[in-house]
């Protein structure tokens, strides 16, 4: 009785974290590729060069490519970080403020009504 009640608890606690997770997905792949093109038209364009890298010291050995996917990363993390930003803002689980004083718990406890 006591674990039927603990997983049913569990599921409605994870009950629409898929969907979150597919979002989550979803908003990964547009974002790295609006990254990958962004960062093809910054290059072909000419607004950075391989010569501004190299000026910082690293060798003229390390080949293209790797400074695009680097700068990839850098937008993919920072768009993810305003994706975060954003549930934060938007969800009511995110605007939720911590430490405030209820009577009521969002994990409630399955053996709550067994022992009164």
């Amino acid at each position: 009785m006591l674990i039927e009640k603990q997983r049913q608890s569990e599921l409605a606690r994870r009950k629409g974290q898929a969907l979150k997770t597919i979002i989550q997905g979803i908003w990964l792949a547009i974002t790295f590729a609006g990254a990958y093109f962004l960062v093809q038209m910054i290059f072909e364009q000419g607004l950075i060069s391989l010569g501004a890298f190299y000026e910082l010291g690293i060798p003229r050995s390390v080949p293209r490519w790797v400074f695009e996917w680097v700068i990839i990363f850098l937008i993919v993390v920072g768009m993810q970080f305003v994706f975060v930003l954003g549930y934060v803002i938007a969800s009511p689980e995110g605007r939720q403020r911590a430490g405030k004083a209820t009577p009521y718990s969002k994990n409630p406890d399955p053996l709550d009504n067994e022992y009164r």
